[in-house]
């Protein structure tokens, strides 16, 4: 592990807001007026890095997650045959005892993206058939999820702390359909972002705030907040493909975005919805050379992904402010 410091340039922001539609559990429709592009008027948050591995495999890792405790969710291995995903979950130090395998019993591949501040840990894994469950586990019992509209698969991609959790599904036809589940009852109620052909619900807040990426029609990818029954279209500035990843209370997001160069950059995003104050600041591990990505986000501002370095290997990392909490 090596610690590293780096600065992240705020840049301006630039956002859309646009019509409604059938919501869950708001009113059935709510829309909003076109928002401006406006200048960010923040200042960009000084970043201490530390490559976060799972020592069983050095060549491949993803950090998918975080808690305010720091504790981080992720997997190794990359898919293939000889390799399959493999998933953990580790705490401060981060040292090689502080690693724990998750993986969902009798699996193929399992990836844990979601850890709340409660010990719940989900994501999903695949079956020896290729299809694809969402999962939950709590004091070491597994629950597995299966959106009943899905063809081959349902992936859970994060939990609250009132254990609901969002992600998506794939439908027969091939789209992906974002979701939300009671993940104790298993109710499922399906989201809808106006203009969307393909929608991933990727984080959750404790008061219900969801956040998520969609492609239009055009191809183009950009993020979306949904709160109270308003969605709102995000695109990092000058970029066609921008993902939100994770939410916290106060609706800051991480996420990545492609630049024109087709470089995979992080970014940190504040105050989304006060226009006068939004920042787009972006994020790059210091030892990336072919990209990162921040999948996490804690209400103490650290931040964690991955990146990809020189030798094409994939490392997750965590990211802490410079100056302390």
């Amino acid at each position: 592990m090596r610690p590293a410091v780096a600065f992240a340039a705020a840049v301006a922001s630039q956002l859309t807001a646009c019509g409604g539609a059938q919501l869950p559990a708001a009113s059935p429709l709510a829309h909003v007026a076109a928002a401006p592009a406006v200048d960010g008027a923040g200042k960009a948050i000084r970043y201490r890095f530390a490559t976060i591995d799972d020592r069983a495999d050095p060549n491949f890792n993803e950090v998918l997650g975080l808690n305010n405790e720091s504790k981080l969710v992720g997997y190794y291995g990359d898919g293939g045959a000889s390799s399959p995903n493999r998933g953990f979950v580790a705490h401060k130090p981060y040292g090689a005892l502080n690693f724990k395998n998750v993986d969902y019993p009798h699996s193929v591949d399992t990836q844990v993206s979601a850890i709340n501040n409660k010990g719940a840990l989900g994501g999903w894994y695949s079956d020896q058939g290729g299809r694809r469950f969402g999962f939950m586990e709590l004091d070491g019992i597994f629950y597995s999820y299966w959106d009943a509209k899905a063809a081959k698969t349902t992936k859970l991609l994060a939990i609250n702390d009132s254990f609901v959790g969002v992600g998506y599904y794939v439908t027969p036809s091939g789209r992906k359909r974002a979701f939300q589940v009671d993940v104790a009852g298993g109710k499922y109620t399906d989201f809808d972002p106006p203009r969307a052909v393909d929608a991933a619900a990727t984080g959750i807040t404790g008061r219900g705030d969801v956040a998520g990426w969609l492609t239009l029609s055009s191809g183009k990818t950009l993020g979306w907040l949904l709160r109270q029954g308003i969605y709102t279209e995000y695109s990092f500035p000058h970029s066609n493909t921008t993902k939100f990843f994770a939410v916290v209370v106060h609706d800051w997001i991480a996420g990545s975005y492609v630049d024109a160069a087709g470089t995979t950059h992080g970014f940190l995003l504040t105050e989304p919805l006060r226009r006068a104050k939004t920042v787009w600041q972006k994020i790059d591990d210091p030892d990336a050379a072919r990209g990162t990505v921040v999948t996490g986000l804690n209400i103490h501002r650290d931040v964690a992904g991955y990146y990809v370095d020189s030798d094409g290997r994939t490392h997750g990392f965590l990211a802490v402010p410079a100056g302390g909490r």
